[in-house]
């Protein structure tokens, strides 16, 4: 078999397993196949299949992420959560943008989507069963939120995003916020199609829940928490207004707050998502070897034989949503498709670099709302036992998997046409 056949199938067997084994890390079978296939068929040495990792990623990944553990460890994340649900009394029918924009804000600044849904699932699922809200709104409300605030050049998957970006020349800082603000604005189309159709201007009251968020019973931020959110704001001017490096940022001031005792470097090591981490690392190593041998090249000319340079960022968006449903969007179909491009573009004889990037961004988590995904089983995870689950399971299937044929009619209509 030849050598670029044989790595394009070890990726496609990958996602298939990803699919299959949602309890098994792909990342490392993706790092075994690639010594595999690189040593003993492609006659490269264990060296130079190492050189594939991405050490600069996988550090960011790691002090952005430990800081933001740290955060959330002392409290300080929860406080915040806490204090933005004052502003949900009182408009009901606000209610399902209030918890969009929290998720989003939550997400941008550094924790990510997960850790957002994580955050705000529990009470926005409360407050949607004591309100009358939709709790299939609420979910996709919560989960679209988080997703358009992925893409921050401070947050998880951004911090991927900008990685995979400069491996195929894209190194212009200012290109980073135009991305993360486009894919924010088709996103939260989205959650304005889901708002009118579940009905959610029809949301007439408003019922407390069985916790009430009130001043009298909103502590202030004690010492710590204060200067962990300085230690953020500070990491997010550094880096959106100075430019500075966030390896060098995210690091010195989780540096800082472990040496002062302001927050549990500890913790915060145990808690870090390894697994994602991990993941993002294994696809890179066999990605790099795909490159090498020729499998990529061999993909492209594949995707490109069923485009042309009119429709290619609606097929990358809905091409990537079909197996983003099924798959880790910034794990393994933004490490798959992303490097693709170059080449695909050489193929096709044209095409916009950053709008390809936007397409693949958007429709690999456009569709994260999906009870299969991490977003949507939080989600589902934090409704009451009162509610029956299976119906918002079923749901919630068919609203991501809808959102992979939304996701190619908006790249079509925003990045082709327009």
């Amino acid at each position: 078999m030849p050598i670029d056949i044989l790595t394009l199938l070890a990726l496609v067997i990958v996602i298939i397993i990803s699919a299959i084994r949602t309890d098994l890390n792909t990342g490392l079978l993706s790092v075994a196949l690639a010594y595999v296939i690189g040593v003993y068929f492609a006659g490269l040495s264990v060296d130079e299949v190492s050189i594939y990792l991405p050490e600069q990623l996988v550090l960011t990944l790691v002090g952005i992420t430990l800081l933001f553990e740290m955060a959330h460890e002392n409290g300080t994340l929860d406080k915040l959560a806490e204090l933005a649900m004052k502003a949900v009394r009182g408009h009901p029918a606000l209610l399902p943008f209030i918890f969009f924009l929290l998720a989003f804000t939550l997400s941008a600044i550094g924790p990510g989507n997960i850790a957002a849904v994580a955050l705000i699932a529990p009470i926005g699922m409360a407050i949607a069963i004591n309100s009358g809200i939709n709790p299939l709104l609420m979910v996709i409300m919560i989960c679209t939120g988080a997703n358009a605030g992925a893409f921050s050049p401070i947050a998880l998957t951004g911090i991927i995003n900008i990685g995979l970006m400069n491996q195929i020349g894209i190194n212009d800082a200012s290109v980073t916020l135009q991305i993360f603000l486009l894919v924010a604005g088709l996103q939260s189309i989205s959650a304005l199609v889901a708002y009118f159709i579940f009905g959610g201007y029809r949301i007439r009251q408003f019922f407390a829940t069985n916790h009430p968020l009130t001043p009298s019973n909103i502590q202030q931020f004690n010492t710590r928490q204060t200067i962990t959110l300085f230690s953020i704001l500070a990491l997010i001017i550094s880096v959106v207004v100075f430019n500075t490096p966030i390896i060098i940022a995210a690091f010195v001031l989780a540096g800082l707050l472990a040496l002062f005792k302001i927050g549990d470097a500890d913790k915060g090591l145990q808690r870090l998502p390894w697994g994602i981490i991990s993941l993002v690392a294994g696809i890179s190593i066999l990605v790099g070897l795909l490159e090498t041998t020729g499998g990529l090249a061999l993909a492209t000319d594949i995707l490109a034989s069923y485009s042309s340079t009119t429709t290619i960022n609606g097929m990358l968006a809905f091409t990537t949503g079909i197996v983003s449903i099924y798959s880790s969007s910034s794990g393994i179909v933004m490490p798959t498709f992303i490097p693709l491009l170059p080449s695909l573009i050489e193929r096709l004889g044209g095409g916009d670099l950053i709008k390809m990037v936007i397409a693949i961004d958007m429709g690999s988590h456009l569709v994260d709302v999906s009870p299969l995904s991490t977003l949507g089983a939080l989600c589902l995870a934090a409704l009451p036992e009162t509610i029956n689950k299976s119906i918002i399971f079923r749901s919630l299937l068919l609203w991501g998997l809808s959102m992979s044929v939304l996701a190619g009619l908006l790249a079509f209509i925003f990045l082709d046409l327009l």
